[in-house]
């Protein structure tokens, strides 16, 4: 009893000085994020409207394979690759077979194959990611010897990018301010790098300019689509909006018009029409580039035109976010998962976005 009174009387002093409005936001942050620690990712699934469905109560960074039937990710940041029939449910344990220092990406290629992007041998449980940013290896997992990877002979910071019809691949080199092309070519069944070019640099520029392969634009590959950001030396992602640049032409666009907030290129649909984006634009000023990120569609006509999918960022309040989207060939389902709003990638359970039911919603709504 004794030790309630002593609780409610630093309550008493704590809002004391607050004013109304600030009162029921303080109360408000106490209740969501009480509520959401005492909760599952079941329950909180529960929640939800009926066109999210919860795939698994694991893992990270989803990725399409390339029939749509099963998608690939990590069990953890740095970790080992899965893959789970959307259908059935069934996981099983991809990179099982041999050892590795972490895996931090995965992405399916056209004809099937992975591409991984690894650290070193030596992993390093007090730093975990401290590789992401120094260089990781590029590495190929044949359907026809899963386990050995093919080293490329090339390194990437953050993720590469993948032809959903071709085997193009762009990637970021260390730095962040340089981006490579090739194409995987096979010989005896061994894939290998060809064709290496720099195709997009800005070595010339600030040094707080950085960027972020993310997508080849259907259906023609022509455009390669990535995150530009730029920032200072406190910050140097605070910026963030997605280009594109056509590979043709070397023209580059910009597709997203939100300055001051935080719009990161995610997965893209097959029509080339559209992509999603993570971004913070619906947070006031002094919320954003603080990992409080929603899923948003981009229409890529020039008119910077979006549409929010998911709320996760304030309906459980500084706790979770929806991030890491990623759509598959029918451009009917979005895979994405429960992000943690502390890190970068960081979360736990994959979910399903039914952009039918969703789209049926909305009309029952009008």
């Amino acid at each position: 009893m004794e030790s309630y009174f002593c609780s409610s009387w630093l309550f008493i002093q704590l809002i004391r000085p607050m004013k109304k409005i600030q009162i029921l936001f303080f109360a408000l942050n106490i209740l969501s994020a009480t509520l959401v620690k005492g909760q599952t990712i079941e329950s909180l699934a529960k929640e939800l409207p009926p066109y999210f469905s919860m795939l698994t109560t694991w893992g990270v960074r989803p990725e399409w394979d390339e029939t749509s039937e099963h998608i690939y990710f990590l069990n953890k940041l740095v970790g080992d690759v899965f893959k789970i029939n959307v259908t059935t449910k069934e996981v099983t344990q991809v990179t099982s077979g041999f050892y590795h220092g972490g895996i931090h990406r995965v992405l399916c290629l056209a004809n099937g194959d992975l591409l991984l992007a690894m650290g070193p041998p030596i992993f390093d449980s007090t730093n975990p990611e401290k590789d992401r940013h120094s260089g990781l290896g590029l590495y190929v997992l044949t359907k026809e010897n899963p386990n050995l990877p093919y080293p490329l002979g090339a390194s990437c910071d953050e993720g590469p990018a993948v032809s959903k019809s071709s085997l193009k691949i762009a990637w970021t080199v260390k730095g962040q301010r340089e981006i490579k092309m090739g194409k995987i070519s096979y010989e005896n069944g061994v894939p290998s790098l060809k064709q290496v070019e720099t195709v997009i640099t800005y070595q010339d520029s600030s040094a707080y300019v950085r960027l972020e392969t993310q997508d080849f634009r259907p259906p023609l590959d022509e455009e390669l689509m990535y995150t530009h950001y730029w920032g200072d030396a406190k910050d140097q992602y605070f910026n963030s909006q997605v280009f594109g640049f056509n590979l043709r032409t070397k023209e580059t666009k910009k597709y997203t018009q939100y300055p001051k907030s935080y719009n990161e290129a995610e997965g893209i649909f097959p029509s080339g029409a559209f992509m999603v984006i993570e971004s913070d634009r619906h947070q006031p000023l002094d919320q954003r580039n603080k990992y409080k990120l929603d899923i948003y569609k981009l229409k890529l006509d020039g008119s910077g035109e979006t549409e929010r999918l998911a709320d996760f960022s304030t309906r459980y309040l500084n706790r979770i976010k929806s991030d890491n989207p990623v759509v598959d060939k029918t451009g009917r389902l979005i895979a994405h998962q429960f992000g943690f709003q502390k890190g970068a990638g960081d979360g736990r359970g994959i979910f399903l976005f039914d952009l039918d039911a969703y789209e049926k919603a909305k009309s029952v709504k009008k």
